[in-house]
């Protein structure tokens, strides 16, 4: 592939060697190998769906029960075509250790040979863990055609062993042998369910223990760097109609790309940027650890390498269309290996006979000459971002690393992360950087005087929020750690230097005559709990607990610590400007650590709250978005309680206490009517009162208003609508893992039933978490539905010790960080 700067067209060409043959691996010799981050993720994420996939395996899904039977009664014309398909994999498999071993690399044997040994473990414990029984020699092969054969199919293990084998040496082939091999996986899986010979679980369950198995052994051993030979980088030029004379490797290299340093034929200082493996890793990588931690959310392109140097490429010709001093943008294209190519050229470095840079890296010594260094260059600093802002292109990256000085003018380069169309935070993030970049080489003082004189009143105030750690660079964050430089400080210098208040942050006040009586509440619950289950045999309930299958305990407890993280990306949606799901996710844990002692409602509103204000959001905006985030839970609560009601034949009966209840609701209305009538005799009575709380009210209407504006987006919709209904799935499906391990048999779909009824019941009480009137609605909603008192006692005890009691012990040392970090 390449496409031309000039005339757009794109070429394409196929991976030959020299010779004009076929290649299987990318390289002839083995390359630097690195343990890759991505392979951290890809083993977390194939780890966490097979303990999913396990509980499924048993019973067999009605919907793959119903397919099983629907392929049964199907004629076996084509069950030559299906065996075939099944047995690709191993033959592929074959191929490569043969064609490994004929070329002589022995460090990628030794990779398949780790990889066979795990592959075939893993299977080995998956299959002893679902089916109670190490499985024999011929379970590789055996056709299902009863319900235990069906639970025994998993994984499938003609597709986990020969899948690690390929998945682990797909780093060290050509993109073609890579299809190949996906292709190869997926034709067997489908070849294995027409056959009968797994389940639709089965098969995933194999391709998740091939995954898993390459992840283990490339973190064992590391896996190639994915970096193109020099000859295919020069093969290419040549190809696009750049020849060169001289070509290097910088001595310095960047995450997400490889950074050759060249001198053309005639006589241009080319730097040449090759996006290959290592750059879908890095953006993966980016965008989940910009997601988690920061606003910023990385590759704003997604991960393909070409799309990255499209992206690149586009906004930096549109910088230096729009006069901004940047790299010039020769042409892209690809190597014979399929690694895209951007060529820049540049008059920052030298290229010797030798190849490489005499100058060692001309990145850092862009550094060392600080273009940002006197009161002129801070005054161009701001020109700079005026006139990009104007074009519409926000950088992302205004620190030393990628500023410029050219013929005497400031300019950027690396236009990897910046956006076009650009938003007024992305912009805002820009300027805090600009003043961050500019506090650190001149002082806070001029930085805040020659932003004050740049940009004015309003603008200044609009920065304001975004000079905190979560906005700046890594090389920013890095330097402050250095220079010590206090961000709040800085805040509050700027915000007095245009005469006006930082956002004010509520204290949150921990201990209170209400907060103790609060904390004394649950221990009644507690009370009244243990007086209740005073009829339970205890030696029975000790059997429950000596007859459990543990190994559904630890998935049950590992589950019920995911619907915090759901409920952080029903935050995230609700939020008016972006966050970082990081400080989010700790936001909901410190949640759970407070709610011991402040009734669940109101805690998560008092710390959003909080917590939104650091953030940059106007407390009326802040309230909105904590009242529009816990809205809408209500609102998924509601609908999904109605829809089981109306869809299944799901009921639960928690018992009344007749009048005392209707008596319960009527003096709760009593008291909202008279705190009512309260603060309406305060509004129209105090005039000091009147106007604090009208202009109150009316700045709360204003930002909610655009709050409310905001959740138009469907994106915002699905994040919070998604993450509470999300939540709530995983609540029970871990209720439903704790029933299964003290075998109870109740179906999902009762649990989910009975474990929203009881939380919206207990919502409506002044009991911190519902200490004790979730247990007993739980222990007796279980019970109705046929499950003994002993085992529904422990499973729902269990679930709340996982679910209730641990997250607070993360949830203190969550509330620590968000308030070390300055997010409370």
């Amino acid at each position: 592939m390449g496409v031309s700067a000039a005339t757009g067209m794109i070429r394409t060409h196929l991976p030959l060697s020299s010779g004009g043959r076929v290649r299987l691996f990318v390289d002839a010799r083995d390359q630097p190998r690195s343990r890759r981050a991505t392979d951290v993720l890809l083993l977390v994420a194939t780890g966490v769906g097979l303990l999913l996939l396990a509980l499924a395996a048993d019973p067999q899904p009605g919907v793959g029960q119903a397919f099983t039977d629907f392929v049964s009664d199907l004629p076996g014309l084509l069950s030559g075509l299906w065996e075939v398909l099944i047995e690709l994999p191993a033959l592929l498999a074959v191929v490569i250790v043969i064609a490994t071993i004929a070329a002589r690399r022995w460090a990628i044997l030794r990779d398949l040979v780790l990889a066979i040994f795990v592959g075939g473990l893993i299977w080995l414990v998956l299959s002893r863990l679902t089916n109670g029984s190490w499985p024999a020699v011929g379970d590789v092969t055996r056709k299902v055609s009863s319900p235990e054969d069906l639970f025994a199919a998993f994984p499938a293990a003609r597709l986990a062993v020969p899948g690690a084998v390929i998945i682990t040496v797909s780093p060290h082939l050509v993109k073609p042998m890579r299809r190949l091999g996906r292709w190869t996986l997926a034709g067997a899986a489908v070849g294995a369910l027409l056959l009968i010979n797994t389940t639709a679980v089965g098969a995933v369950g194999g391709l998740l223990t091939g995954s898993a198995a390459a992840a283990i052994v490339h973190l064992l051993v590391g896996s190639s760097a994915g970096r193109p030979n020099l000859g295919d980088v020069a093969s290419a030029l040549d190809d696009l109609g750049v020849p060169v004379v001289a070509l290097g490797a910088a001595a310095r290299q960047q995450s997400g790309n490889f950074a050759v340093f060249a001198d053309s034929a005639d006589g241009r200082r080319l730097l040449i940027k090759l996006y290959g493996r290592d750059a879908y890793d890095s953006a993966i990588v980016a965008t989940v650890w910009r997601r988690v931690w920061y606003r910023n959310a990385g590759s704003p392109v997604g991960f393909a390498r070409r799309r990255q140097v499209e992206h690149e490429a586009f906004i930096t010709l549109l910088a230096e269309r729009t006069g901004i001093v940047t790299d010039h943008v020769v042409t892209a294209g690809s190597t014979p290996s399929d690694d895209a190519v951007l060529v820049l050229e540049r008059t920052a470095f030298e290229v010797d006979d030798s190849g490489d840079d005499p100058r060692d890296d001309p990145l850092r010594e862009r550094v060392d000459e600080h273009p940002v260094a006197d009161d002129d260059s801070a005054s161009a600093l701001w020109a700079l971002l005026e006139e990009l802002h104007r074009a519409g292109i926000a950088h992302g990256q205004v620190d030393d690393e990628h500023l410029l000085t050219r013929d005497g003018r400031l300019g950027l380069e690396n236009f990897r992360s910046a956006t076009v169309n650009s938003t007024d935070d992305r912009q805002a993030t820009d300027v805090a950087q600009g003043l961050v970049t500019l506090a650190l080489r001149l002082g806070g003082g001029q930085a805040i005087e020659s932003l004050v004189s740049a940009r004015g009143h309003e603008a200044v105030v609009a920065v304001l929020p975004y000079v905190q750690p979560s906005s700046l660079t890594s090389f920013q964050r890095r330097r402050i750690r250095e220079t010590e430089l206090d961000l709040d400080e800085l805040r509050q210098l700027t915000a007095d230097a245009v005469g006006e208040e930082p956002p004010e942050l509520e204290p949150l006040r921990r201990f209170t005559i209400g907060s103790v009586v609060s904390t004394l509440l649950p221990l009644v619950a507690l009370a009244a709990l243990i007086s209740a289950a005073s009829g339970i045999d205890a030696e029975n309930l000790g059997d429950e607990y000596a007859t459990a299958m543990w190994w559904l305990v630890a998935i049950g407890a590992v589950i019920a610590q995911l619907p915090r993280l759901a409920q952080a990306v029903a935050t995230l949606g609700a939020s008016p400007v972006p966050l970082p799901l990081g400080p989010v996710y700790a936001l909901q844990l410190a949640v759970s650590y407070i709610n011991l002692a402040i009734p669940s409602s109101a805690a998560r509103i008092a710390v959003n709250i909080r917590f939104f204000q650091r953030h940059g959001v106007p407390s009326g905006g802040a309230v909105a978005t904590g009242a529009v985030d816990g809205f809408a839970g209500f609102i998924v609560q509601a609908m999904l309680l109605v829809s089981l009601l109306i869809l299944t034949p799901a009921t639960i009966n928690l018992g009344s206490s007749g009048g005392d209840e209707g008596d319960g609701g009527v003096s709760l209305v009593a008291v909202f009517v008279i705190a009512g009538l309260i603060g309406l005799i305060a509004v129209f009575l105090i005039p000091r009162t009147r106007r604090r709380i009208v202009e109150w009210v009316r700045r709360a209407v204003r930002d909610g208003a655009q709050v409310l504006r905001g959740l138009r987006s469907p994106r915002r919709l699905a994040m919070i609508f998604g993450g509470n209904l999300t939540a709530e799935l995983l609540f029970a499906l871990a209720l439903t893992a704790f029933v299964r391990a003290f075998n109870g048999d109740v179906s999902y779909t009762t649990v989910l039933f009975t474990n929203m009824t009881v939380a919206l019941l207990a919502g409506l009480l002044p009991i911190p978490g519902g200490i004790g009137v979730t247990e007993g609605g739980l222990i007796l909603g279980l019970t109705s539905a046929g499950m003994g008192e002993e085992a529904a006692f422990a499973a729902v005890i269990t679930y709340r010790i996982a679910s209730f009691y641990l997250p607070p012990v993360w949830g203190f040392f969550a509330l620590r960080w968000l308030e070390r970090n300055r997010h409370l």
